[in-house]
Formats: C-alpha cells, sequence, structure tokens
C-alpha cells in the first residue's frame, strides 16, 4: 500500500527536525565541553536556570532522578557558584536551588550560541522558505504546547 503524501510528509518533517537537533547539539558540543562540567551537572544547572527557584525534589523530578542525586547535584553546583539555597518566599519552612548570576550567564551563553547558528541558517535561505517555515513551527508550537500562548518574543527582533 502506498504511503499517503501526508504521511511522507510527517516522516519528513520528523526526521528533519531530528537532523537539525543533532547539528545543534554537534555545532554546541565544543562550547560545553569547554565548561568542564559533567553532563549531569549541566543538565541540573540549564533546569535550574529556566525556573525561578526548585525544590530539590522539583529538580529531581524535572531530571527524572533521585533525590538523593539531584541533592548532589545542587551541592556540585553550589560549590561551584553556579547555584545557591535560598529560603522559599512563600514558605521560610522550605528551600529552593536557583541558579546564580554566573550559573544563568553560563547557561545565557550557551543558549545565544545556538541562536547564533540557527541564525546563520536562516540567513542564507530565501525569504519565502523563511515565511513558510515560520507559519510551519508557529503550528507545531500551538500544537505542542497546548495553545497555551507561549512565544518566543524574546528572540524576535
Amino acid at each position: 500500500m502506498a504511503m499517503s503524501v501526508r504521511a511522507a510528509s510527517e516522516g519528513q518533517a520528523a526526521c528533519d527536525l531530528r537532523l537539525i537537533n543533532s547539528e545543534l547539539h554537534r555545532v554546541s558540543l565544543p562550547a560545553w565541553l569547554r565548561l568542564g562540567l559533567p553532563m549531569a551537572q549541566l543538565k541540573a544547572l540549564v533546569a535550574l536556570a529556566s525556573v525561578e527557584g526548585v525544590s530539590v525534589t522539583g529538580l529531581a523530578h524535572s531530571l527524572s532522578i533521585g533525590e538523593p542525586a539531584a541533592s548532589q547535584l545542587v551541592e556540585q553546583l553550589v560549590r561551584r557558584g553556579y547555584a545557591e539555597r535560598v529560603p522559599d518566599a512563600s514558605d521560610r519552612r522550605r528551600v529552593v536551588v536557583t541558579a546564580t548570576p554566573v550559573g544563568a550567564e553560563l547557561v545565557s551563553e550557551l543558549r545565544q550560541g545556538r541562536r547564533q547558528h540557527i541564525e546563520q541558517w536562516l540567513a542564507a535561505m530565501q525569504d519565502d522558505d523563511v515565511e513558510a517555515l515560520s507559519r510551519g513551527l508557529r503550528a507545531l508550537v500551538d500544537v505542542a504546547v497546548g495553545g497555551n500562548g507561549q512565544t518566543c518574543k524574546e528572540d524576535v527582533k
């Protein structure tokens, strides 16, 4: 039985997204390696930089690891000056972990490097292709995040 045009397009789109993601990892790897952080610590730092403050339990849940492992990661990041424990503003009995300004800046620099590669790739494309890609990605974002209105306003020039 022949594959439908839509099924073929979906398959190609999924493959293309994997290829782009793989290329982003490849071009970002040298910057990550220069940090000298083990991947587990880097993942934890990125997670911490993405939220206002999170408990060790919350961090463990977001990374799909146990609480003892999350606690150990937090301790290592605190020792390096990339994270800090602070009292929860809404419940003083609770402690949350946040990225320090140094840790947040480190994550921001890594993200900026990825953005620069994407901007270079987009600059090499034809205007019509960029517009079509933008429409398609917006439709995918709407489905992926349930149409909750998430946008990337900070990235729009």
